[in-house]
């Protein structure tokens, strides 16, 4: 997807910062922005997308578009503090914050290092905090503003083989829920994105050991999937995903999920928990059986049958 140079589109003269913006669901964010007419601001740790490719800030250059790269670490305040320092400075202001920047983790809890439990805390949760700190002065004194906060399907229940990761996630849901009131009457407006499973290119660490390899989890993106097909649950592509986050700009709703199974959870998990439980323990077989496939050894089975 190509943005589309619409200086007098629905986005016209909006700044958008996204952090995370060169992969994935940030880099699809961006383009989709961009052809909105916005001025988007990248902060990322690299230019170029995982698995290489043109840097997005370049490709809306290209099209016309206004981009600007700031190399910055969600997981260090300072860093985060720079790319919205810079962001003011360049364009005066800042509309539009896209809390996106996270990374994954593939392991059982019992194999998961100290390391990558602090870094996926420091990433998914400490980075949506220190990005709504940092813009928060800019907004109040503009008159307005939106911080919208990706958080994910895996904040509605527990995600076997990555329980940290869905903990950091359901962290966003309720740091978002507890902002949003604390700005009411603001004129900062406060939304949290829920996309249900999506084929990233994003590389997912998996701990040495722990009975994966960091390859296998490599193959959950477009690529990947074409060439050994999906688990049970089906995967969304990262434009449909950014599609979402301009609709909610352009409409802005507290909380947007991208899936039916999705709004439910939290209903069903209270009237209905062995519903609940039942599509858990599904797609905890069905993330074996996908990962059996594509490196050629499973994940060691619990003693005991599963109920």
């Amino acid at each position: 997807m190509s943005p589309i140079p619409a200086r007098e589109g629905r986005l016209a003269k909006k700044v958008a910062l996204i952090t995370g913006g060169t992969s994935g669901i940030g880099r699809a964010t961006a383009l989709a922005f961009a052809g909105a007419g916005a001025s988007v601001v990248i902060g990322d740790v690299r230019e170029r997308p995982v698995g290489d490719g043109r840097p997005t800030g370049e490709v809306i250059r290209e099209a016309g578009g206004r981009a600007l790269f700031v190399e910055a670490d969600v997981a260090e305040k300072a860093q985060v503090e720079g790319l919205v320092g810079k962001t003011v400075r360049e364009y005066g202001r800042i509309d539009i914050l896209v809390n996106n920047a996270g990374i994954g983790h593939v392991s059982s809890v019992e194999h998961t290092p100290e390391r990558v439990l602090k870094k996926l805390v420091e990433v998914n949760f400490y980075g949506v905090v220190y990005g709504s700190q940092a813009v928060l002065p800019a907004m109040r004194a503009q008159g307005d503003g939106h911080i919208i906060n990706i958080s994910s399907g895996a904040a509605m229940m527990g995600l076997a083989y990555a329980s940290i990761y869905a903990a950091t996630k359901a962290a966003v849901m309720r740091f978002s829920e507890a902002l949003r009131y604390e700005l009411e009457g603001s004129n900062i407006f406060i939304s949290v994105i829920y996309p249900d499973f999506t084929a990233t290119d994003l590389a997912l660490e998996v701990t040495p050991g722990g009975g994966m390899e960091t390859r296998t989890v490599r193959s959950l993106n477009p690529a990947g999937l074409a060439k050994y097909g999906e688990p049970t649950v089906r995967l969304g592509s990262p434009a449909k995903v950014a599609q979402s986050v301009l609709e909610c700009v352009l409409r802005p709703r507290r909380e947007l999920y991208l899936s039916p199974r999705l709004r439910f959870h939290g209903l069903l998990r209270s009237l209905f928990p062995a519903g609940v439980e039942r599509e858990a323990r599904r797609l905890k077989i069905s993330f074996e059986q996908f990962l059996a496939k594509v490196s050629g050894e499973g994940l060691r089975q619990p003693d005991g049958p599963v109920r």
